[in-house]
């Protein structure tokens, strides 16, 4: 059957990491959802400052994760098929590397715009020389990656329940509660 074993049980830090990382991507995702041309209008400042401070908070949290994950990994394991392991490692690769992406290429599009970066209470100059086009386009991937993190994640979410109601293992039940 080849199973291997996937870790099962999550410590409450890791957990709290988590549930606040996709509460930061939800709300970030639903206040992006504004007409693209007038996102730098006087009436979507408040707006795009919230968003952007989402997005800079994303980007310190997924640090962190990443960093609790150096120092505190699960310790109970749940036998797995070799690809379900795989499948998880991948997931959480992408996961990861969208939590940084997306951040990264808001900074990198809006400066290369010749914008400022607007958070509450104080705005980051641009660091580059502008460059419209290439702006764009980043503008463009940061867009794709943020729906391409919400399908990943909804993907994830799936496979929580799959575990849960089909597998009937304690994948799902370690990230709610720890058991």
């Amino acid at each position: 059957m080849g199973l291997h074993s996937i870790s099962s049980r999550h410590h409450a830090g890791a957990r709290a990491f988590h549930w606040l990382t996709v509460m930061l991507v939800l709300a970030a995702y639903v206040l992006s959802k504004s007409d693209p041309s007038s996102l730098y209008s006087a009436a979507a400042d408040g707006l795009r400052r919230i968003h952007e401070l989402l997005g800079l908070l994303v980007f310190v949290v997924a640090v962190l994760m990443l960093l609790w994950r150096l120092v505190d990994s699960p310790s109970a394991k749940q036998p797995m098929q070799r690809w379900m392991t795989a499948a998880a490692k991948l997931v959480r690769l992408a996961l990861y590397s969208l939590l940084v992406a997306i951040p990264a290429t808001a900074v990198l599009g809006t400066w290369l715009e010749g914008l400022p970066i607007t958070l509450p209470g104080c705005d980051i100059a641009p660091r580059l020389a502008e460059a419209h086009r290439l702006g764009q386009m980043t503008m463009a991937l940061h867009v794709t990656l943020g729906n391409v993190i919400l399908w990943i994640a909804v993907a994830h979410a799936a496979a929580a329940l799959f575990h849960h109601f089909y597998l009937r293992d304690d994948v799902l039940q370690s990230m709610v509660s720890g058991g």
